[in-house]
């Protein structure tokens, strides 16, 4: 299973974790339960809106699996909040 480096934008400060992701799943099914994670180590994501996960200067598709948007193996992954209007 390849594991990927995210670093998480927290209210504390940048935290890294190294993530295994399965080349089939999706953020969709990933994301929450490492959010989850997260909080349960006392650490939140700054900010208020919807998670977004950076990859080469670029927003990552949640419904898409990582290796299918070029994504490999120990690529970092930056993980924060945006706002979105409406």
């Amino acid at each position: 299973m390849p594991k990927y480096q995210m670093l998480f934008d927290t209210v504390r400060a940048e935290q890294k974790f190294n993530v295994d992701i399965d080349e089939q799943e999706t953020l969709d099914v990933t994301l929450d339960e490492i959010l989850f994670e997260l909080r349960e180590r006392g650490d939140y994501l700054k900010g208020e809106g919807q998670p977004q996960v950076v990859w080469n200067g670029h927003s990552l598709d949640f419904s898409v699996p990582l290796p299918e948007q070029g994504v490999r193996a120990n690529d970092i992954l930056r993980v924060s909040t945006i706002v979105l209007n409406g």
